[in-house]
């Protein structure tokens, strides 16, 4: 190695023009935190030399199985596995699925033991099915090893991670492409913007999606994919996650207003991320993903379980090679315009929607389950339909007519929503048929929600009004202008704080879940496993009140959709009337008149197109 650490692997002139290296640094701090402050700051970021020891010493402390090959390994077996093939003709894995090797400044020599290192790790691990992320992660720690082999070991100790809690890389195309989904939902949450923009110029959208990984692992310039894979070698995979949202927000900024063709966009952001000098600097980068409030990396691993969940449901779990995202329907097929029919919404209206909805309910189609013009107005008919499907999808149509709606009760005894329900008798003499109605108030309204929660969860209360469901559950209007409100922890993760995962399981929190008898779900699974899913449920928070957790509830003669203050829809026992207001679980404006007439209601639920 020379002065600055470079080895001779590495094209100097090149490295001097990405990398300005000012010299060797001393690492004062060894505590993890302290290094993940450092990284964050970018302590080592110029000093070649300093960044090769962290490196070392992280890697180094990876948990990682009994038998992980080392760099002996690599010396016995590398010359059996080139052979007479001279480097350049090497092939690469089948597994890296035809991802090129970047250059990140390496020289020939370089670029080609690349290609062997690969091949080596392949021979070692035939159990990666999966991984085109790792061509560029050789290409970097390359440049911070004395030889081959001491970069072989590295690569294999990242990969051989055995600690449960600590993703790395993704080795096969179930977790890769669930970890695309995931990806999806977290723009869809926190880059609705960027989404909105790529639903609207991308018959694909999950396909952009599916590329985010390529523009940290390929298309990122070195300088800045050195200081992303710095932060992830200290704090995981998450910190990938955080990168992507940002590259997105950036490019929405930057493009947002200028024409953009389905066609292009991939290529479009690939490009942007290749010349992402010209936007903003690697520190500007990291300070804007770490500005993004994310969802801890438990609630992220649970979505990561659902996600590989759903595509296994549905044989997902091998790249198909005659088709690139096997059996996956996007929103435009999805909501196809010949087979699909709402007195509600439009085909249109129903995409966008559906582009709102989970990724891995994405992949089905929707299934008329309820229709007020087809089974009647009647509560107990939708329940009877809606049971048995989870999730689902609620829709409502207005009248152009006002009915006056519930008298206040100041200085009630309960929660204003409970109040309003015990003097159902008295709300029915105020709205009943009798009472002669205002004039038309304009057109006709639309809203609805998503609702996580198989309705037959209602059951378990014994009769009384119970709340339940989870954190994706969501309310919308559409008409006349479309706007979402989702769980206000969502936009405001300053009000809780995630349980651990000891705390989850522990029989004092579950009996306390169980106590809520009147705002949660009694039901706890025996099964510690079953005990931390689904994704946001809310046993996983510390919530300062129960109002931020009122998803859904139904009774014999009303539904209710959010609570606290207020409710964001309530629904009379015959679907005739209606109530929305603000309230606490979704922190929503109204959705539409306060008090409404039903026109109609539909209940949609999410259908498997190989079950048709």
């Amino acid at each position: 190695m020379d002065s600055l650490g470079y080895n001779c692997f590495v094209d100097r002139d090149k490295m001097d023009a990405a990398i300005r290296d000012l010299g060797p640094k001393e690492l004062s701090g060894t505590e993890l935190q302290e290094l993940k402050q450092l990284a964050r700051q970018g302590y080592w970021a110029h000093s070649h030399a300093l960044r090769g020891k962290v490196y070392q010493r992280l890697i180094r402390d990876i948990p990682c199985r009994t038998v992980t090959p080392d760099a002996s390994v690599y010396s016995d077996i590398v010359g059996k596995i080139v052979g007479k093939h001279s480097s350049s003709s090497l092939p690469l894995p089948e597994f890296v699925d035809n991802t090129q090797v970047p250059n990140y400044c390496l020289n020939t020599r370089g670029e080609d033991a690349v290609r062997k290192i690969l091949l080596c790790i392949a021979n070692q691990f035939p159990d990666i099915s999966f991984c085109p992320a790792l061509p560029a992660v050789v290409a970097l720690l390359l440049h911070y090893s004395i030889d081959e082999a001491e970069c072989f070991e590295k690569a294999c100790r990242i990969l051989a991670c055995n600690d449960p809690s600590k993703k790395l890389i993704d080795q096969s195309f179930l977790a890769f492409e669930s970890s695309c989904m995931t990806f999806g939902d977290l723009v869809n949450k926190y880059c609705q913007a960027a989404h909105k923009l790529m639903v609207a110029v991308s018959e694909d959208v999950l396909q952009v999606y599916a590329d985010w990984q390529r523009w940290l692992f390929g298309e990122l310039p070195l300088s800045y994919f050195a200081r992303v894979f710095d932060v992830f070698l200290v704090e995981g995979y998450k910190v990938l996650y955080r990168v992507a949202l940002a590259i997105l927000k950036f490019f929405h900024k930057v493009r947002a207003g200028q024409p953009l063709e389905s066609d292009n966009v991939k290529q479009d952001i690939r490009a942007f991320v290749k010349d992402i000098a010209k936007t903003v600097s690697p520190e500007k980068l990291l300070e804007k993903a770490f500005a993004i409030r994310l969802f801890s990396r438990k609630e992220i691993q649970l979505l990561q379980m659902a996600n590989e969940k759903a595509l296994k449901q549905k044989g997902i779990t091998v790249k198909q090679k005659s088709v690139s995202l096997s059996k996956r329907q996007f929103v435009h097929l999805a909501v196809h315009a010949e087979n699909f029919h709402s007195e509600i919404v439009s085909v249109k209206e129903m995409r966008d929607i559906w582009s709102w909805i989970p990724e891995r309910f994405a992949l089905c189609q929707p299934l008329l389950l309820f229709s007020s013009l087809q089974h009647g107005y009647s509560l107990t008919r939708f329940y009877f339909q809606c049971e048995g499907h989870e999730p689902t999808l609620l829709l409502i149509k207005t009248t152009q007519k006002e009915y006056p709606g519930p008298p206040s009760f100041p200085g009630g005894a309960g929660p204003p929503e409970i109040a309003w329900l015990l003097r159902g008798a008295l709300q029915k003499c105020l709205v009943s048929k009798a009472l002669p109605l205002p004039a038309a108030v304009g057109q006709c309204q639309v809203c609805g929600a998503y609702l996580s929660t198989d309705w037959s969860e209602r059951n378990k209360f014994g009769g009384k009004l119970g709340f339940f469901g989870t954190g994706e559950c969501f309310v919308f209007r559409l008409q006349p202008e479309v706007q979402r409100y989702e769980w206000v922890v969502i936009k405001h993760p300053e009000l809780t704080k995630p349980v651990s995962l000891d705390t989850v399981a522990s029989p004092s929190l579950l009996s306390h879940s169980t106590s809520l008898s009147t705002t949660t779900s009694s039901s706890a699974s025996s099964d510690p496993a079953d005990r931390l899913s689904p994704f946001l449920a809310t046993r996983h928070f510390n919530l300062p009140s129960k109002t931020e957790s009122m998803f859904m509830a139904g009774g014999s003669d009303c539904l209710i959709i959010g609570g606290g203050g207020g409710q964001a829809l309530y629904i009379d026992g015959d679907l005739n009337r209606g109530r929305t207001g603000h309230c606490d679980t979704f922190n929503n404006q109204p959705l539409c008149s306060e008090n409404f007439l039903i026109a109609a209601v539909e209940a949609w639920g999410f259908q498997d197109p190989d079950t048709q």
